[in-house]
């Protein structure tokens, strides 16, 4: 209980120096929105909070010092107001990438599971608000989450007034739901054989054109990439992925490789787009095999499934909630003791949250920690140093508030 106390204290006492000097950045039209925030020594969320300058949040966040701040991705006439009494007028378009809603994140420690949503982050960006929606970097503000994601704030005029509906279009559009390969690829009629004098013909997929967009770019893109990544593999290990990725049994994986990397033939794709280059006796056998190699490439995780990131609660996407509170930049998150920290998408490529998202007060003055369980992590390196988390520990001052807050350390 006393080590408890100890380090609530602590962690206290970090929330007051954060907040003693004024807050960096405010959204866009922060008066109109709505604030939330969470205590240490209070049960609930309290809310609605609004406020009419600066000069009021800095106040308020140093005299409060939230565990939680949040505020509204809406604006309101009445942003204090109770919900049914607020009167609605907009919202900016926000997608939450959490590192939790990432397939296989369970497999993945903190720090694995930091690169990996950045990677999906970025992907988003570039994929898709950027490539396929057309909005560019002035349109967006990015946002390291403080904790396990980003966020991805979309101001535009045009997307203001979308309702739900109209937003969860756009995630039905990022997760490929509906995605119909029929549509998607061309296709061209092939002989295949004759009979009776008359040519024997049916469809072949072709890969759509270089200077298509949206998901019919993707499938070229994909495509491409894969057919280059398996250029460089054993032929064994390109068998082993047609079956196992593509649902391809041994024999026609075997053909279809000597087909692609026997021959070259993988080259003429790439140059003509066309499926419709393969070994005459097996011609049709080998098209609807890469056509099944092309469907497993659109599931494949690093895109239809980027829908299972922008997932911000179990029962709806952040993305079509009009009215969500999301975190309030430069705060720090009371479960990492991290800061909200704005990013541009170069600083993104770059950014590591265990060094640039520290409280920049933090010293190395040192302090004695314990834990009662050891976490799953083993090493983590903090501010560019390399800790082994052991059961008894010393450690600098920038390290304590996250081992405390989110490894679960005590201070001694």
């Amino acid at each position: 209980m006393k080590a408890r106390s100890k380090s609530r204290r602590f962690l206290s006492r970090i929330l007051r120096d954060q907040y003693s000097t004024p807050i960096p950045f405010l959204p866009y039209r922060f008066t109109r929105r709505e604030f939330a925030f969470v205590y240490f020594n209070s049960e609930g969320m309290h809310r609605p909070v609004a406020f009419g300058s600066k000069k009021e949040v800095d106040s308020f966040l140093n005299n409060k010092t939230p565990l939680h701040s949040y505020y509204s991705t809406a604006y309101y006439s009445n942003p204090e107001a109770p919900m049914a009494e607020k009167e609605w007028l907009g919202a900016d378009l926000v997608f939450d990438l959490d590192a939790d809603h990432i397939p296989g994140s369970e497999e993945l420690n903190y720090v694995e599971q930091l690169e990996k949503v950045k990677e999906k982050c970025l992907l988003l960006i570039h994929d898709f608000l950027m490539d396929d929606f057309g909005f560019s970097e002035d349109d967006m503000e990015i946002f390291f989450s403080g904790h396990r994601g980003y966020h991805v704030h979309v101001r535009d005029d045009d997307i203001l007034g979308l309702s739900s509906q109209a937003r969860r279009e756009i995630v039905d559009h990022i997760t490929g739901i509906g995605l119909d390969l029929e549509v998607i690829l061309p296709s061209q009629r092939i002989k295949v054989g004759e009979f009776q004098d008359r040519d024997i013909t049916k469809e072949s997929p072709e890969l759509p054109p270089e200077d298509e967009g949206g998901w019919r770019r993707k499938t070229r893109r994909l495509t491409e990439e894969l057919l280059k990544r398996w250029s460089s593999m054993k032929k064994e290990k390109v068998v082993e992925e047609m079956k196992e990725k593509h649902g391809i049994g041994t024999k026609t994986a075997e053909g279809l490789y000597e087909d692609l990397y026997g021959e070259g033939k993988w080259k003429k794709i790439l140059d003509e787009g066309k499926l419709n280059i393969f070994s005459e006796d097996e011609r049709m056998v080998n098209v609807k095999s890469f056509k099944k190699i092309i469907k497993g490439v659109l599931k494949e995780e690093n895109v239809q499934e980027i829908g299972s990131q922008i997932i911000g609660a179990t029962d709806e996407p952040v993305t079509g909630d009009t009215k969500r509170l999301i975190r309030l930049p430069y705060s720090i998150h009371g479960g990492s003791f991290l800061v909200v920290r704005g990013l541009s998408i170069n600083e993104m490529e770059r950014f590591d949250p265990l060094d640039d998202a520290l409280p920049k007060f933090l010293t190395d003055k040192k302090y004695n920690i314990e834990f009662e369980t050891l976490p799953e992590i083993e090493r983590i390196k903090i501010k560019n140093v390399w800790f082994d988390i052991e059961k008894k520990m010393e450690i600098p001052e920038f390290a304590a508030p996250f081992m405390i807050s989110k490894l679960g350390a005590k201070l001694l």
